[in-house]
Protein backbone atom coordinates (compact mmCIF):
# COMPACT_ATOMS: atom_id res chain seq x y z
CA UNK A 1 0.00 0.00 0.00
CA UNK A 2 1.25 3.47 -0.85
CA UNK A 3 2.36 5.49 2.16
CA UNK A 4 0.17 8.44 2.97
CA UNK A 5 0.71 11.56 5.01
CA UNK A 6 -2.10 13.72 6.24
CA UNK A 7 -1.75 17.31 5.10
CA UNK A 8 -2.82 19.51 7.98
CA UNK A 9 -4.28 22.92 7.18
CA UNK A 10 -1.98 25.73 8.27
CA UNK A 11 -2.79 29.41 8.02
CA UNK A 12 0.74 30.16 6.83
CA UNK A 13 0.46 27.85 3.84
CA UNK A 14 2.81 28.65 0.99
CA UNK A 15 0.04 29.89 -1.29
CA UNK A 16 0.56 33.46 -2.41
CA UNK A 17 -1.06 36.23 -0.42
CA UNK A 18 -1.42 39.78 -1.63
CA UNK A 19 -2.17 43.04 0.15
CA UNK A 20 -5.84 43.67 0.73
CA UNK A 21 -7.57 46.42 -1.19
CA UNK A 22 -10.64 47.61 -3.01
CA UNK A 23 -10.33 45.30 -6.02
CA UNK A 24 -13.62 44.18 -7.54
CA UNK A 25 -13.80 40.43 -7.09
CA UNK A 26 -15.75 37.80 -8.96
CA UNK A 27 -18.63 37.25 -6.50
CA UNK A 28 -18.19 33.49 -6.97
CA UNK A 29 -14.48 33.55 -6.13
CA UNK A 30 -11.06 33.30 -7.71
CA UNK A 31 -11.48 29.72 -8.91
CA UNK A 32 -14.73 30.52 -10.70
CA UNK A 33 -12.91 33.41 -12.39
CA UNK A 34 -10.28 30.94 -13.66
CA UNK A 35 -12.36 27.85 -14.44
CA UNK A 36 -15.91 29.13 -14.95
CA UNK A 37 -17.18 26.42 -12.59
CA UNK A 38 -19.38 27.53 -9.71
CA UNK A 39 -17.69 26.92 -6.32
CA UNK A 40 -20.58 24.87 -4.92
CA UNK A 41 -20.77 22.58 -7.97
CA UNK A 42 -20.01 18.95 -7.05
CA UNK A 43 -17.09 17.63 -9.11
CA UNK A 44 -16.23 14.45 -7.18
CA UNK A 45 -18.26 11.97 -5.16
CA UNK A 46 -16.17 9.64 -2.99
CA UNK A 47 -18.28 6.86 -1.47
CA UNK A 48 -21.14 9.33 -1.38
CA UNK A 49 -19.02 12.18 0.01
CA UNK A 50 -19.47 15.21 -2.23
CA UNK A 51 -16.42 17.33 -3.07
CA UNK A 52 -17.13 20.78 -4.42
CA UNK A 53 -15.25 22.68 -7.11
CA UNK A 54 -14.11 25.09 -4.39
CA UNK A 55 -12.37 22.35 -2.40
CA UNK A 56 -10.98 20.61 -5.47
CA UNK A 57 -9.42 23.85 -6.74
CA UNK A 58 -8.18 24.84 -3.30
CA UNK A 59 -6.30 21.58 -2.79
CA UNK A 60 -4.92 21.71 -6.32
CA UNK A 61 -3.55 25.22 -5.78
CA UNK A 62 -2.31 24.26 -2.31
CA UNK A 63 -0.37 21.22 -3.54
CA UNK A 64 1.04 23.02 -6.58
CA UNK A 65 2.23 25.77 -4.27
CA UNK A 66 3.75 23.31 -1.80
CA UNK A 67 5.51 21.46 -4.62
CA UNK A 68 6.82 24.73 -6.06
CA UNK A 69 8.14 25.74 -2.64
CA UNK A 70 9.93 22.43 -2.09
CA UNK A 71 11.49 22.36 -5.55
CA UNK A 72 12.74 25.91 -5.12
CA UNK A 73 14.43 24.90 -1.87
CA UNK A 74 16.13 21.95 -3.59
CA UNK A 75 17.02 24.16 -6.55
CA UNK A 76 18.98 26.41 -4.20
CA UNK A 77 21.19 23.39 -3.49
CA UNK A 78 21.69 22.61 -7.16
CA UNK A 79 19.04 19.90 -7.42
CA UNK A 80 16.16 19.47 -9.91
CA UNK A 81 17.64 22.02 -12.29
CA UNK A 82 15.84 20.29 -15.16
CA UNK A 83 12.36 21.33 -13.99
CA UNK A 84 13.14 25.05 -14.05
CA UNK A 85 13.01 27.41 -17.01
CA UNK A 86 15.53 30.15 -17.75
CA UNK A 87 13.40 32.75 -15.98
CA UNK A 88 13.44 30.65 -12.81
CA UNK A 89 9.83 29.46 -13.04
CA UNK A 90 8.76 25.84 -13.11
CA UNK A 91 8.22 24.04 -16.39
CA UNK A 92 5.04 22.16 -15.52
CA UNK A 93 5.28 20.14 -18.73
CA UNK A 94 8.66 18.62 -17.98
CA UNK A 95 9.00 14.99 -16.94
CA UNK A 96 8.99 14.51 -13.17
CA UNK A 97 10.48 12.51 -11.61
CA UNK A 98 12.96 11.83 -14.39
CA UNK A 99 12.16 8.55 -16.08
CA UNK A 100 8.64 8.36 -14.65
CA UNK A 101 6.80 9.16 -17.89
CA UNK A 102 4.64 11.72 -16.09
CA UNK A 103 4.84 15.50 -16.16
CA UNK A 104 5.32 17.79 -13.19
CA UNK A 105 1.74 18.92 -13.71
CA UNK A 106 0.45 15.35 -13.55
CA UNK A 107 2.55 14.75 -10.45
CA UNK A 108 0.98 17.79 -8.78
CA UNK A 109 -2.51 16.65 -9.72
CA UNK A 110 -1.84 13.24 -8.18
CA UNK A 111 -0.67 14.96 -4.99
CA UNK A 112 -3.80 17.10 -4.91
CA UNK A 113 -6.22 14.24 -5.47
CA UNK A 114 -4.40 12.08 -2.94
CA UNK A 115 -4.95 14.85 -0.39
CA UNK A 116 -8.61 15.23 -1.35
CA UNK A 117 -9.23 11.48 -1.23
CA UNK A 118 -7.47 11.17 2.12
CA UNK A 119 -9.49 13.97 3.71
CA UNK A 120 -12.66 12.39 2.35
CA UNK A 121 -11.58 9.03 3.80
CA UNK A 122 -11.22 10.61 7.26
CA UNK A 123 -14.67 12.21 6.92
CA UNK A 124 -16.21 8.93 5.74
CA UNK A 125 -14.62 6.86 8.51
CA UNK A 126 -15.76 9.41 11.07
CA UNK A 127 -19.30 9.10 9.72
CA UNK A 128 -19.10 5.29 9.80
CA UNK A 129 -17.97 5.20 13.43
CA UNK A 130 -20.25 7.97 14.66
CA UNK A 131 -17.61 10.64 15.17
CA UNK A 132 -19.13 14.12 14.99
CA UNK A 133 -17.85 17.52 15.95
CA UNK A 134 -18.56 18.22 19.59
CA UNK A 135 -19.35 21.63 21.02
CA UNK A 136 -15.78 21.65 22.33
CA UNK A 137 -14.48 20.92 18.81
CA UNK A 138 -16.56 23.72 17.35
CA UNK A 139 -15.32 26.13 20.00
CA UNK A 140 -11.71 25.13 19.25
CA UNK A 141 -12.20 25.65 15.52
CA UNK A 142 -13.78 29.04 16.12
CA UNK A 143 -10.92 30.01 18.47
CA UNK A 144 -8.40 29.04 15.79
CA UNK A 145 -10.34 31.00 13.18
CA UNK A 146 -10.33 34.01 15.51
CA UNK A 147 -6.57 33.63 15.99
CA UNK A 148 -6.18 33.67 12.22
CA UNK A 149 -8.31 36.79 11.98
CA UNK A 150 -6.26 38.55 14.66
CA UNK A 151 -3.00 37.56 12.97
CA UNK A 152 -4.30 38.95 9.67
CA UNK A 153 -5.17 42.33 11.17
CA UNK A 154 -8.89 41.92 11.70
CA UNK A 155 -12.05 40.98 9.75
CA UNK A 156 -11.03 42.75 6.53
CA UNK A 157 -7.65 41.02 6.43
CA UNK A 158 -9.29 37.69 7.15
CA UNK A 159 -11.85 38.10 4.38
CA UNK A 160 -9.06 39.07 2.00
CA UNK A 161 -7.17 35.94 3.03
CA UNK A 162 -10.21 33.75 2.28
CA UNK A 163 -10.55 35.44 -1.10
CA UNK A 164 -6.94 34.65 -1.96
CA UNK A 165 -7.29 31.06 -0.76
CA UNK A 166 -10.47 30.70 -2.78
CA UNK A 167 -12.30 29.39 0.29
CA UNK A 168 -15.66 30.27 1.78
CA UNK A 169 -15.97 30.26 5.56
CA UNK A 170 -17.79 26.94 5.27
CA UNK A 171 -14.98 25.51 3.15
CA UNK A 172 -12.36 26.68 5.64
CA UNK A 173 -14.28 25.12 8.52
CA UNK A 174 -14.59 21.82 6.68
CA UNK A 175 -10.85 21.72 6.00
CA UNK A 176 -10.01 22.56 9.61
CA UNK A 177 -12.53 20.08 11.06
CA UNK A 178 -10.77 17.04 9.61
CA UNK A 179 -8.11 17.30 12.32
CA UNK A 180 -10.84 17.08 14.98
CA UNK A 181 -12.46 14.11 13.25
CA UNK A 182 -9.10 12.37 13.09
CA UNK A 183 -8.62 12.99 16.82
CA UNK A 184 -11.99 11.33 17.44
CA UNK A 185 -10.95 8.27 15.43
CA UNK A 186 -7.64 8.12 17.29
CA UNK A 187 -9.51 8.15 20.59
CA UNK A 188 -11.65 5.22 19.42
CA UNK A 189 -8.53 3.30 18.39
CA UNK A 190 -7.42 3.36 22.01
CA UNK A 191 -10.73 2.09 23.44
CA UNK A 192 -10.99 -1.67 23.99
CA UNK A 193 -14.73 -1.77 23.28
CA UNK A 194 -14.30 -0.05 19.90
CA UNK A 195 -14.28 -1.74 16.49
CA UNK A 196 -11.23 0.39 15.72
CA UNK A 197 -9.33 -0.79 18.82
CA UNK A 198 -5.64 -1.50 18.21
CA UNK A 199 -4.33 -4.25 20.53
CA UNK A 200 -0.99 -3.54 22.15
CA UNK A 201 0.47 -6.65 20.49
CA UNK A 202 0.11 -4.80 17.16
CA UNK A 203 1.78 -1.59 18.34
CA UNK A 204 5.19 -2.38 16.76
CA UNK A 205 3.54 -2.28 13.33
CA UNK A 206 2.86 1.45 13.79
CA UNK A 207 5.75 2.75 15.91
CA UNK A 208 9.36 1.67 16.27
CA UNK A 209 11.58 2.27 19.29
CA UNK A 210 15.32 1.75 19.66
CA UNK A 211 18.73 3.25 20.46
CA UNK A 212 21.27 3.55 17.69
CA UNK A 213 24.79 4.69 16.80
CA UNK A 214 25.46 5.71 13.23
CA UNK A 215 28.58 5.83 11.07
CA UNK A 216 28.01 7.96 7.98
CA UNK A 217 29.56 6.97 4.67
CA UNK A 218 32.48 9.15 3.72
CA UNK A 219 35.13 8.88 1.01
CA UNK A 220 36.39 5.67 2.62
CA UNK A 221 33.43 3.29 2.94
CA UNK A 222 35.61 0.49 4.27
CA UNK A 223 36.86 2.70 7.09
CA UNK A 224 33.30 3.57 8.16
CA UNK A 225 32.43 -0.12 8.25
CA UNK A 226 35.65 -0.93 10.14
CA UNK A 227 34.92 1.76 12.76
CA UNK A 228 31.41 0.40 13.24
CA UNK A 229 32.63 -3.20 13.59
CA UNK A 230 35.30 -2.23 16.13
CA UNK A 231 32.87 -0.25 18.27
CA UNK A 232 30.33 -3.05 18.10
CA UNK A 233 32.91 -5.54 19.34
CA UNK A 234 33.94 -3.19 22.16
CA UNK A 235 30.31 -2.88 23.31
CA UNK A 236 29.69 -6.65 23.06
CA UNK A 237 32.68 -7.39 25.31
CA UNK A 238 31.57 -4.98 28.05
CA UNK A 239 30.26 -6.28 31.39
CA UNK A 240 27.02 -4.38 30.72
CA UNK A 241 26.69 -3.89 26.94
CA UNK A 242 23.34 -2.09 27.22
CA UNK A 243 24.68 0.44 29.71
CA UNK A 244 27.80 1.12 27.65
CA UNK A 245 25.71 1.42 24.48
CA UNK A 246 23.46 4.00 26.13
CA UNK A 247 26.41 6.10 27.24
CA UNK A 248 28.06 5.94 23.83
CA UNK A 249 24.79 6.72 22.04
CA UNK A 250 24.48 9.91 24.08
CA UNK A 251 28.04 10.89 23.08
CA UNK A 252 27.37 10.16 19.41
CA UNK A 253 24.07 12.04 19.62
CA UNK A 254 26.07 15.18 20.44
CA UNK A 255 27.63 15.00 16.95
CA UNK A 256 24.42 13.92 15.21
CA UNK A 257 25.37 10.25 14.92
CA UNK A 258 23.32 8.58 17.61
CA UNK A 259 19.98 8.57 19.42
CA UNK A 260 18.61 7.15 22.63
CA UNK A 261 14.93 6.40 23.22
CA UNK A 262 14.30 6.92 19.52
CA UNK A 263 10.71 6.58 18.30
CA UNK A 264 10.14 6.34 14.55
CA UNK A 265 7.27 5.74 12.17
CA UNK A 266 7.69 2.53 10.15
CA UNK A 267 8.85 3.44 6.67
CA UNK A 268 10.77 6.51 7.81
CA UNK A 269 14.10 4.73 8.40
CA UNK A 270 16.16 2.54 6.03
CA UNK A 271 14.57 -0.87 5.50
CA UNK A 272 17.62 -2.72 6.85
CA UNK A 273 17.48 -0.57 10.01
CA UNK A 274 13.81 -1.33 10.63
CA UNK A 275 14.18 -5.04 9.90
CA UNK A 276 17.06 -5.35 12.34
CA UNK A 277 15.30 -3.29 15.04
CA UNK A 278 12.14 -5.40 14.80
CA UNK A 279 14.11 -8.59 15.45
CA UNK A 280 15.89 -7.38 18.60
CA UNK A 281 14.82 -8.22 22.12
CA UNK A 282 15.12 -5.47 24.76
CA UNK A 283 18.79 -5.03 25.66
CA UNK A 284 19.99 -7.09 22.70
CA UNK A 285 22.80 -5.70 20.55
CA UNK A 286 22.51 -5.88 16.77
CA UNK A 287 25.22 -6.74 14.33
CA UNK A 288 26.49 -3.88 12.18
CA UNK A 289 23.59 -2.94 9.89
CA UNK A 290 24.46 -1.62 6.44
CA UNK A 291 22.22 1.00 4.81
CA UNK A 292 22.57 3.30 1.82
CA UNK A 293 23.57 6.22 4.02
CA UNK A 294 25.98 4.39 6.34
CA UNK A 295 26.29 1.78 9.07
CA UNK A 296 24.15 1.40 12.20
CA UNK A 297 24.53 -0.41 15.49
CA UNK A 298 21.19 -0.86 17.28
CA UNK A 299 20.12 -1.73 20.79
CA UNK A 300 16.75 -3.40 21.29
CA UNK A 301 14.29 -1.50 23.48
CA UNK A 302 10.90 -2.29 25.02
CA UNK A 303 8.23 -0.29 23.21
CA UNK A 304 5.79 -0.72 26.10
CA UNK A 305 8.36 0.72 28.53
CA UNK A 306 9.10 3.56 26.12
CA UNK A 307 5.40 4.44 25.89
CA UNK A 308 5.10 4.28 29.66
CA UNK A 309 7.94 6.80 29.99
CA UNK A 310 6.70 8.99 27.15
CA UNK A 311 2.90 8.50 27.06
CA UNK A 312 2.46 11.30 24.49
CA UNK A 313 4.00 8.93 21.92
CA UNK A 314 0.95 6.69 22.20
CA UNK A 315 -1.12 9.25 20.33
CA UNK A 316 1.53 9.33 17.60
CA UNK A 317 1.30 5.53 17.38
CA UNK A 318 -2.50 5.54 17.16
CA UNK A 319 -2.41 8.38 14.63
CA UNK A 320 -0.05 6.30 12.47
CA UNK A 321 -2.51 3.44 12.77
CA UNK A 322 -5.47 5.58 11.72
CA UNK A 323 -3.54 7.09 8.82
CA UNK A 324 -2.91 3.55 7.56
CA UNK A 325 -6.59 2.65 8.05
CA UNK A 326 -7.67 5.75 6.14
CA UNK A 327 -5.20 4.97 3.37
CA UNK A 328 -6.52 1.45 3.00
CA UNK A 329 -10.10 2.72 2.98
CA UNK A 330 -9.12 5.33 0.42
CA UNK A 331 -7.80 2.67 -1.95
CA UNK A 332 -11.25 1.13 -2.23
CA UNK A 333 -13.51 4.18 -2.36
CA UNK A 334 -16.01 4.44 -5.18
CA UNK A 335 -14.99 7.46 -7.25
CA UNK A 336 -17.54 9.32 -9.36
CA UNK A 337 -16.38 12.34 -11.39
CA UNK A 338 -18.85 14.97 -12.48
CA UNK A 339 -18.23 17.58 -15.14
CA UNK A 340 -14.87 18.39 -16.68
CA UNK A 341 -13.11 20.23 -13.86
CA UNK A 342 -11.15 17.22 -12.59
CA UNK A 343 -9.66 16.82 -16.08
CA UNK A 344 -7.93 20.21 -15.88
CA UNK A 345 -4.17 20.54 -16.20
CA UNK A 346 -2.95 21.32 -12.67
CA UNK A 347 0.11 23.29 -13.78
CA UNK A 348 -1.82 25.51 -16.18
CA UNK A 349 -4.51 26.09 -13.54
CA UNK A 350 -1.87 27.10 -10.99
CA UNK A 351 -0.17 29.46 -13.43
CA UNK A 352 -3.54 31.10 -14.08
CA UNK A 353 -4.04 31.38 -10.33
CA UNK A 354 -0.65 33.05 -9.87
CA UNK A 355 -1.36 35.45 -12.73
CA UNK A 356 -4.71 36.36 -11.16
CA UNK A 357 -3.04 37.02 -7.81
CA UNK A 358 -0.32 39.10 -9.47
CA UNK A 359 -2.84 41.20 -11.37
CA UNK A 360 -4.89 41.58 -8.21
CA UNK A 361 -1.87 42.85 -6.28
CA UNK A 362 -1.12 45.39 -9.00
CA UNK A 363 -4.74 46.60 -9.00
CA UNK A 364 -4.65 46.86 -5.21
CA UNK A 365 -1.46 48.91 -5.27
CA UNK A 366 -2.76 51.15 -8.05
CA UNK A 367 -6.03 51.77 -6.23
CA UNK A 368 -4.23 52.58 -2.99
CA UNK A 369 -1.81 54.94 -4.71
CA UNK A 370 -4.62 56.62 -6.60
CA UNK A 371 -6.45 57.19 -3.34
CA UNK A 372 -3.35 58.69 -1.72
CA UNK A 373 -2.69 61.01 -4.67
CA UNK A 374 -6.28 62.23 -4.79
CA UNK A 375 -6.35 62.72 -1.04
CA UNK A 376 -9.40 60.47 -0.81
CA UNK A 377 -8.79 57.48 1.45
CA UNK A 378 -10.09 54.19 0.12
CA UNK A 379 -12.87 52.47 2.05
Amino acid sequence: MKKRLIVLFVMTAVLLTACGGPVKEDPMGVYHKITGVKPEEVVLVLDGNEISAELYCYWTAFNCSALEYQLNMYHDYGMYQEVFQEDGTLNWGTEFPTGSGTTLSQYAKTMAEDTIFFYAAIENLANTYGIVLTAEDEDAIEAERQNMEDALGGPEGFENYLTEMGLSREGLTRVMAVTNLLDGLIELAGQEDSQLYLPEADYPQYLGYTDFIFFALDEDKKQAQKDAEELRQEIAKADNPASLFGSLAVQYAAIGQGMTDYFYTPGSMPASFETAAAQLQPGQLSSVVEAENGYYILLGKSLSEGLENQPEQRKTLLENYMVVQAGEYQENMEVVRKGDLTNMDAGSFYQDYLKYMEDRAVENATAILSGEESGSPQP
